[in-house]
C-alpha cells in the first residue's frame, strides 16, 4: 500500500530558542496526542512566577508512593551520586520548555516500575541491547491507493517548508520509510539520557553509558515487511517472524502501511495474540481506534497513541445526542432547492466498513446513543462497505451514496478510514447530494491532510464536521512539529553543498528547490514517530527491568495533564491525557470543529481550506455540559478562545505557527 501521511503536529520554537521537547521528555504518555496539540504561549516572566494548573496525580504517583516508587526514589538518590553529567536538555538541539517549573512538578511524581535487571530478561531485552521490529508494506500489496486517490483527484500533500512531498512511487516511500525509522532510532540511542532529564526518580538508574542510554542498553532494530490490509498471510507470518525468529521487545505498526484504514495493526496484534506465547509475546505499538474490549483481551501487549475508539465513539454519541438531535441539517453545504438540506431536521446516517473490529466500534456507539438518551434508532441508514477489497469497496461507492439519498439522510456519520470517503464524496457530488458530513478522530479524518483530501469535490467538504480528540489545533496544526525538529537536529548543513537550512524561511530550506531532499524531513517519520513515542515513554518509566507489565504499569500511572508539544502546560488547548488504571489509550477529552473551504491555514503553512472551532475551542469529557479540565463556566478557558466574531476563524497566538 502506498502511504497517506497525516501530520498531526506538534508545538515547540524555530531553532533559535526551541524548547524542550518534554512531550518526548516526560514521555511521551500522552504523548502525541499532545503533540498533536499546541504549547502554551510564551510569557516574559520567571518560572516562578507562572500560574501553572495543578498538576493532577495519578494512582500509583501519588503522595504517598507505593513500596516500588518508595525503593525507587532511594535507589535514585543513591544512584545520582554515580552518574556523571544528569543533563536534562544541554545536547538537544532545542531549548528550555515553556513551563519548566511545571514540567519538574510533573516528573518528580513519576517513579520507575522497577529499580533494578531481573533474570532472565524478557524476550528482546538483552545485556546492552532492545530489539524492536517495524512493520511496513514492501511491496505495495493490493490495490495501489495512491494511485487511486490521484485518479479520483484526491489533493495529495504537497511540499512544505518543513516536510517534502507526499511520495508517489513505491520505490519513494520505501526510501522515506527506511530514512525515517533509522533516523528516530538514532535520536533515542543519542539522546535517551537527554529527554529523561525531567525525570529525578528515573535518570539517576538509567546509568552514564553514552552508547547504552536506556538502562545500560541500546535500541536495535529490524524492518519486517507486515503487508497492508489487503493480504493478511503477510501480516502473520511477520508476526511470527517477530515473536520466534526476531525475538522483538516491540512491534510497530504506522497507519501509513494501510493507507485505508487501521486493519493491518489490528491483525497484528491479534496474530501476536493468537501465534506467540504471553510469556515472550512482543508488545504491540500503532494500534488505532479500537475498542476498550479488544485493547484489555491484548493486556497488558497492546496500546494506541490516542484515544482508544470507545473514548472516540462515546464522545461522537454525546455530541450527536447533545448537541445535533432533532436540529435542522445548518451546515448542509447547499439548500434544499441544490441538492442540500440546511432548512430540514436532520436524518441521520452511519457508514463504516464491514471489518470485524469496524463492526463493533459501530455497534458500540449506537449503544451509546441509547446511553446518551437520543437512542439508536436516529440512525435511519447504516451501510457497512468493504474494509479489505478496495475496488469492490470503489465499484459499490455509487450504490451507496444512492441509498443514503433514497432514506432521506441529510446528516452522514462517517466512521470511516480516509481514503474511500474521497471516491464517495466525489460520487455524492454527481448526484448531486450534498449532506452534511459528520468525523470524528477515527480514520484520522478530523485532520487537514485528510479534509484537502476531499477538495477538489466541488463544495461537498463544506458540510464537514466534528470531534476531535486531537487538541486544539491538533490534526489542523499549521507548523513543523516534533518529528521535524527531530530530523532537523540532524540535517542542519547539507555536507555536499554547505547550504544550512533555516527553518525561518521557507527559502531557507529549500534554496530554490535544491536543498528539498536534505533540508526537508520525510513525511513518513511523522506517524512512525508518534506510534514509537509511548514505547520510548513506557521503557523509561518501566525501569531496569524490561517487561511489557512494567511499560504498561508506568503508562498508566502517568499523571492527567495537558500536554502539548513543550510538554507539560497551563495552556488549556492541547489534550488532556492519561491514561488510568486498566485503559490502553491517552486522551481523555475532544473539541468540535468544522471545516471551511474559504478559510486559509495561518503561517508558515498558507495552505487553502482549514477548519473552524465553532464552541470557542471548549474541551468536553462529554457534550453538551460536561467540560473538561480547564474548561468550567467559571475558569478564565471558558470564553476566552473564541473565533473571530465576523468570520470565525480562530483565535491563535502569534507564537503557535513557530512549532
Amino acid at each position: 500500500m502506498m502511504p497517506l501521511t497525516v501530520r498531526p503536529p506538534a508545538g515547540g520554537d524555530p531553532v533559535k530558542g526551541r524548547s524542550v521537547r518534554t512531550f518526548a521528555v516526560l514521555c511521551t504518555a500522552a504523548l502525541v496526542v499532545a503533540a498533536c496539540s499546541k504549547p502554551a504561549k510564551k510569557v516574559a516572566k520567571s518560572a516562578t512566577q507562572a500560574t501553572l494548573a495543578p498538576v493532577a496525580s495519578s494512582t500509583s504517583t501519588s503522595a504517598a508512593p507505593t513500596p516500588a516508587a518508595a525503593a525507587a526514589a532511594a535507589a535514585a538518590k543513591g544512584a545520582a551520586k554515580a552518574v556523571v553529567g544528569t543533563t536534562t536538555h544541554s545536547s538537544l538541539p532545542f531549548g528550555a520548555p515553556v513551563n519548566e517549573s511545571y514540567a519538574r512538578a510533573l516528573g518528580d511524581k513519576i517513579f520507575p516500575q522497577s529499580t533494578q535487571r531481573v533474570r532472565p530478561y524478557y524476550s528482546g531485552v538483552g545485556e546492552d541491547s532492545i530489539q524492536l521490529d517495524f512493520s511496513y508494506d514492501a511491496t505495495s500489496c493490493g490495490v495501489n491507493v495512491v494511485n487511486a486517490i490521484t485518479a479520483a483527484g484526491g489533493a495529495l500533500p504537497t511540499t512544505s517548508r518543513y516536510y517534502r512531498a507526499a511520495p508517489t512511487t513505491q520505490s519513494q516511500v520505501i526510501s522515506d520509510t527506511k530514512e525515517g525509522i533509522a533516523q528516530m532510532v538514532q535520536f533515542w540511542n543519542d539522546h535517551a539520557f537527554d529527554v529523561a532529564g525531567y525525570l529525578p526518580h528515573i535518570r539517576p538508574l538509567m546509568g552514564n553509558d553514552a552508547h547504552n542510554q536506556f538502562f545500560g542498553r541500546h535500541l536495535n532494530y529490524k524492518l519486517i515487511d507486515g503487508g497492508s490490509n489487503q493480504c493478511p498471510d503477510k501480516t502473520r507470518a511477520a508476526a511470527i517472524q517477530a515473536g520466534d525468529q526476531d525475538h522483538a521487545f516491540s512491534v510497530f505498526n504506522d497507519f501509513s502501511a494501510d493507507s485505508v484504514n487501521n486493519t493491518t495493526a489490528y491483525n497484528m496484534a491479534a496474530d501476536l495474540n493468537s501465534a506467540i506465547p504471553a510469556n515472550r509475546r512482543p508488545m504491540h505499538f500503532g494500534e488505532l481506534w479500537e475498542p476498550d474490549s479488544t485493547m484489555a483481551n491484548w493486556a497488558p501487549f497492546a496500546w494506541t497513541q490516542f484515544a482508544t475508539g470507545s473514548t472516540i465513539v462515546r464522545q461522537l454519541a454525546s455530541y450527536v445526542c447533545g448537541n445535533l438531535v432533532g436540529k435542522p441539517a445548518s451546515r448542509s453545504p447547499n439548500d434544499e432547492a441544490h441538492g442540500g438540506y440546511s432548512h430540514t431536521k436532520r436524518v441521520f446516517g452511519l457508514v463504516h466498513t464491514d471489518v470485524p473490529d469496524a463492526v463493533g466500534l459501530a455497534n458500540e456507539f449506537k449503544g451509546q446513543l441509547d446511553k446518551f438518551g437520543c437512542g439508536h434508532g436516529v440512525i435511519t441508514k447504516e451501510i457497512a462497505y468493504n474494509g479489505t477489497d478496495f475496488a469492490k469497496a470503489q465499484q459499490d461507492n455509487a450504490n451507496l451514496v444512492l441509498q443514503l439519498q433514497l432514506a432521506g439522510v441529510t446528516s452522514v456519520i462517517m466512521l470511516t478510514e480516509p481514503v474511500q470517503p474521497l471516491l464517495q464524496l466525489n460520487q455524492a457530488n454527481q448526484q448531486n447530494y450534498h449532506p452534511e458530513w459528520i468525523w470524528s478522530s477515527y480514520g484520522y479524518d478530523d485532520s487537514s491532510t485528510v479534509q484537502r483530501l476531499y477538495m477538489n469535490n466541488g463544495n461537498e467538504n463544506a458540510g464537514s464536521f466534528g470531534t476531535s480528540n486531537l487538541g486544539v489545533p491538533g490534526g489542523f496544526g499549521f507548523g513543523a512539529g516534533d518529528p521535524f525538529y527531530m530530523y532537523h537536529a540532524y540535517h542542519t548543513k547539507d555536507p555536499a553543498t554547505g547550504w544550512t537550512c533555516d527553518p525561518t524561511s521557507d527559502n531557507g530550506m529549500s534554496n530554490g528547490g535544491k536543498e528539498d531532499a536534505f533540508c526537508k524531513a520525510p513525511t513518513a517519520i511523522v506517524t512512525y514517530y508518534y506510534t514509537m513515542l509511548p514505547m520510548i515513554g513506557g521503557m523509561f518509566f518501566a525501569g531496569p527491568d524490561l517487561t511489557p507489565q512494567h511499560v504498561t504499569a508506568g503508562l498508566q500511572a502517568f499523571p492527567s495533564t495537558r500536554y502539548g508539544g513543550n510538554g507539560p502546560t497551563d495552556d488549556p488547548r492541547p489534550a488532556l491525557v492519561g491514561a488510568g488504571p486498566g485503559k490502553y489509550g491517552f486522551v481523555v477529552d475532544s473539541v468540535e470543529w468544522r471545516w471551511r473551504p474559504d478559510y486559509t491555514s495561518p503561517p508558515p503553512e498558507k495552505k487553502a481550506q482549514w477548519t473552524e472551532c465553532p464552541d470557542c475551542q471548549r474541551h468536553y469529557v462529554n457534550w453538551p455540559n460536561d467540560l473538561a479540565l480547564n474548561w468550567h463556566p467559571n475558569e478564565p478557558a471558558f470564553g476566552a478562545w473564541c473565533g473571530d466574531p465576523k468570520t470565525g476563524y480562530p483565535r491563535t497566538l502569534p507564537d503557535d505557527g513557530n512549532h
